[in-house]
This record gives C-alpha cells, sequence and structure tokens, in this order.
C-alpha cells in the first residue's frame, strides 16, 4: 500500500515541495479541492503532512458505532448525489471536511464501524469493503496508508447482489425510453 511523503519539484528553476503517494511515481501529487498542494518550503510540506497523518491516527482510535447507531447517522446527514454517475453507477456522497468538527468526530466514528463491520465486494473486478445497513451500502476508495478516509459512498442495495460468497455491483437495466 503506498504512502504519502514529502518530495521536492522543480518549477520552472523554483524549488518546490509537494506531498506524493507513490514512490515509484512521484507526479502521483497529493490534491486538495482537486488543486495538486505545493509547498515553498520542505518545513510547509512536512506541517501539512503531519496534520494529515494525525487526522489519520484519531481516526484508528474512533470507536466504532453499533450498526444500529451507524444507521442513525447516516441517516441524519445530507449525502450529494454525484450527478457525474448518474446513468452508469448512482450514488451519494458525504465529504468529512463538510462537516463541523463534532461531527467530523462521528465521521471517523462511521469508517471505524465501516472497518469493523464490512464485508468483501466487488465493483466491476474492484475489490470494496462495503457496510450494509438497511436499505443502503456504504464504502470508501482506497487511500495512502497515511491518510485518512475523506469521502464515503453510498447506494441503496439495490444495486447488490450476493454471489460466489460475496457482494457484486449490480446496474441498473435501463429500458429503452430510459437511455
Amino acid at each position: 500500500m503506498s504512502k504519502v511523503f514529502v518530495s521536492s519539484l522543480d518549477d520552472n528553476g523554483i524549488m518546490k515541495y509537494v506531498l506524493c503517494y507513490d514512490s515509484n511515481d512521484p507526479s502521483n501529487i497529493l490534491t486538495e479541492d482537486r488543486k495538486p498542494l505545493f509547498f515553498d518550503t520542505e518545513s510547509q510540506a512536512q506541517a501539512k503532512l503531519d496534520m494529515l497523518e494525525s487526522e489519520r491516527e484519531q481516526e484508528k482510535k474512533a470507536v466504532p458505532f453499533s450498526l444500529e447507531d451507524a444507521k442513525l447517522y447516516a441517516e441524519s446527514h445530507f449525502w450529494k448525489f454525484a450527478s457525474t454517475y448518474a446513468k452508469t453507477a448512482p450514488h451519494e456522497y458525504l465529504i468529512k471536511k463538510w462537516l463541523v468538527k463534532e461531527d467530523q468526530l462521528l465521521y471517523e466514528r462511521f469508517v471505524a464501524t465501516m472497518r469493523a463491520n464490512s464485508v468483501i465486494g466487488y465493483f466491476y473486478g474492484h475489490k470494496n469493503d462495503y457496510l450494509i445497513l438497511g436499505e443502503h451500502y456504504y464504502w470508501y476508495m482506497p487511500t495512502p496508508e497515511n491518510m485518512a478516509i475523506d469521502l464515503i459512498n453510498r447506494t441503496t442495495t439495490d444495486y447488490l447482489e450476493y454471489r460466489d460468497g460475496a457482494y457484486y455491483y449490480k446496474p441498473k437495466q435501463f429500458t429503452q425510453n430510459e437511455k
């Protein structure tokens, strides 16, 4: 598994520092709000990395919810519809930084619940860990081992089928009029 680290980069003769997440390909620069993280000094980059790693350590200490409380937590939040995937893989998502500090701590507990109670699932051959709660199932994308989970996805169990000992994403079959 990859790990985020500080690296230097020559930007037209000016030394910049970046956070990278793949030692085999230093062009894999960490982004925030879809913008690459560039820093003028190595100490600024290291401070950002330290902050991100402390967030991961805090997440690792979170106590999981009971499944009932996890369901209540999930139902109490606004989940944004992923319009980009409306036809191919309809789902919603929740981003940690949207939440107030108190809710971010609960978010970490939800992530801990996902880790403690997940089942194996596949999305077009890609392995995921799914948490199934009532009418929805939840997952997050893999992150470097020293980074916290910053985005959780969910969709309804209508898009899930169990076969061969695992859960699989089941695409919706569109009628001719819906295409």
